[in-house]
């Protein structure tokens, strides 16, 4: 598969393991700009890749399945000959990470307002989605105002920005996220940080810092919360350099 990747090399090679940042439902790798900026600057070198049928990749979105996306990461890291990868991923993406690390192995994992595993969500039920669905489908408001009161934490100009950044998703990955996508314990023997944002919840699809301290507890690893930041605003609101740093901090000393 064609797949663009955006590839910020560090300003100075200061760690051996690079980064690669994967992005949540209807994203791309536009969501992670400044957090790839922040971390290339600290002399991280940062892959992020737009998974199929999104931002500037292709292959199609109807039908793709998490397994299609974890091979995505998969051919990131392939294809620009990664070793020892960080992964990091957002919503979506953070369940990806989970996954590609259990299988393939990681240095470590960070993973942000993540969508749950079956072993912290508890059995799910099976439900048919549309093919592809867009964030309206799934809760988004579509009156502005309305969109600014529930991200108060991203200024008017981003949230500009994001809606042109987001596209659709598929229906097939999330009806498998719903019925539940097994992790097992011990298959994350690497560090691993769990990420919320205490206004994670302020949209309908968002996920925020109770599950991610209820994932932290459940394969035993730390969570750290970011205070204001909803569930985009993590990643492009006004918390989002908090975010980055507290990550960074963290690769830092576990890394």
């Amino acid at each position: 598969m064609e797949q663009f990747v955006l590839a910020k090399k560090a300003d100075e090679e200061l760690h051996f393991s690079p980064v690669v940042l994967i992005h949540g439902s209807w994203g791309s790798s536009a969501m992670f700009m400044g957090y790839a900026e922040y971390l290339s600057g600290k002399g991280w070198s940062v892959y992020a890749p737009d998974l199929r049928g999104h931002g500037k990749s292709k292959g199609e979105v109807s039908g793709a399945t998490m397994d299609d996306y974890v091979n995505d990461v998969r051919q990131t890291i392939s294809d620009n000959s990664l070793e020892n990868p960080i992964i990091i991923g957002h919503s979506m993406g953070g369940l990806v990470a989970l996954m590609y690390a259990a299988r393939y192995g990681a240095r470590a994992v960070v993973a942000i307002d993540a969508s749950p595993t079956k072993e912290v969500q508890g059995e799910g039920e099976k439900k048919d989605y549309p093919a592809v669905y867009s964030p309206m489908d799934a809760g988004m408001p579509d009156d502005p105002m309305k969109i600014m009161s529930a991200l108060p934490d991203v200024p008017q100009e981003k949230l500009m920005k994001m809606k042109e950044m987001l596209g659709m998703e598929s229906g097939a990955a999330r009806s498998e996220r719903k019925l539940g996508i097994s992790v097992p314990k011990e298959a994350l023997s690497m560090p691993v940080l769990f990420v919320g944002g205490e206004n994670g919840t302020s949209v309908p699809f968002g996920i925020g810092i109770e599950r991610a301290r209820e994932m932290a507890e459940y394969y035993d690893k730390e969570a750290v919360e970011i205070e204001g930041a909803t569930h985009p605003g993590i990643l492009i609101g006004e918390h989002a350099p908090t975010a980055v740093a507290k990550i960074e901090d963290w690769l830092s000393q576990n890394a």
